[in-house]
């Protein structure tokens, strides 16, 4: 590319000229003049009509292509410029373990095919791309459809996820899983730290909405922290993870509806830290879980509340643990609602 030698003190003044002249190429990047230290060279396109500029040495200089920022980047090389020039293209993905899941409008589904090659070129580290369709059945699971796997890669959902330094198995075709919810897992270890430290003992922990693991994982890896473990879900895929996440010698993995478990006595009063974790229905279902926790034992939960009932969320949440209870809001969930993390007391 042809580039002009100028001195460095008129290095902005050039610049401005070449701008002014439509003449300073997009991305256009200034480097030093290898025979003078005291030069600078600056690329330009098209004939000089400008003297101040005409009279700068021209000096042709090989040089590298600009590294993509952003997927985008690669699409002129995948399709017609008129095509790339013509649509809104997403901005937003999002990584699980080695996939990258993206959502797409009617206009940007025809090029699915050429958006997921685009990533996986950009993210090297990359399995395979989806669309993400948004939530489908009971469990609320991602409803995918591959858009492009790295050659001689399986194109299986499943995926290895690491959060905090613990390794988990998940995958988002069958399980809802939500890595924006690591912080929480955080605040989760602090709050039963506590709990052990005010019992002198090892914790009965239950988690009867536990997914594939991710709020268990990194308590049962605290030593002397966890006592008799119980971890459940309803939805039988997310048990099969568990399974292979959850290696607790005193742990019980069962698919089960939390809700039944208060009429198996050996469940009752039991628990000193209970985790409900089932946010469109977790205020719905506290009635049928404090059973089984003992007294002065600690209920942790998140819940998405609409922001005209947050006063109806707090009323409830008062009948229960009288005032052994708070709410936070801990980020917006949508428009309208937010997610909410809660935690209260038993007292009998």
């Amino acid at each position: 590319m042809l580039h002009l030698s100028v001195p460095s003190q008129d290095t902005q003044r050039i610049l401005s000229l070449l701008k002014a002249e439509k003449a300073l190429p997009e991305g256009a990047r200034v480097q030093l003049d290898p025979t003078d230290e005291t030069r600078r060279l600056i690329p330009f396109i098209g004939p000089i009509s400008n003297q101040d500029l005409a009279q700068f040495a021209v000096i042709d200089v090989e040089t590298k292509p600009s590294p993509a920022r952003t997927y985008r980047d690669h699409l002129p090389s995948l399709l017609d410029s008129q095509i790339v020039e013509s649509i809104e293209w997403p901005t937003r993905h999002e990584f699980v373990g080695d996939l990258i899941l993206i959502k797409l409008d009617e206009n940007q589904r025809k090029y699915g095919p050429e958006i997921g090659v685009a990533l996986l070129t950009q993210h090297a580290r990359t399995r395979a791309v989806f669309e993400d369709r948004g939530v489908k059945g009971t469990f609320r699971v991602r409803d995918l459809k591959l858009l492009a796997v790295k050659e001689g890669e399986d194109p299986t959902t499943r995926t290895t996820i690491i959060e905090g330094g613990h390794r988990l198995e998940t995958d988002p075709s069958k399980v809802y899983f939500s890595t924006r919810l690591s912080h929480e897992r955080e605040g989760t270890i602090e709050c039963a730290t506590k709990l052990r430290e005010s019992r002198g003992r090892p914790l009965a922990i239950c988690d009867p909405y536990a997914g594939v693991g991710p709020s268990i994982l990194p308590l049962i890896t605290v030593p002397g922290l966890v006592g008799e473990l119980f971890v459940g879900d309803l939805n039988p895929s997310a048990v099969d993870l568990l399974r292979d996440n959850i290696d607790y010698p005193s742990a019980t993995i069962e698919c089960v509806d939390a809700r039944e478990l208060k009429t198996r006595p050996e469940m009752c009063n039991k628990f000193d830290l209970l985790l409900v974790n089932i946010p469109h229905d977790s205020l719905e279902h506290l009635s049928s879980l404090t059973p089984l926790v003992k007294e002065h034992g600690i209920v942790r939960g998140w819940a998405v509340i609409e922001d005209d009932d947050f006063e109806n969320a707090k009323n409830h949440l008062k009948e229960i643990f009288d005032n052994t209870y708070t709410i936070e809001i801990r980020r917006s969930y949508s428009a309208t609602a937010n997610l909410c993390r809660f935690e209260g007391q038993i007292t009998l």
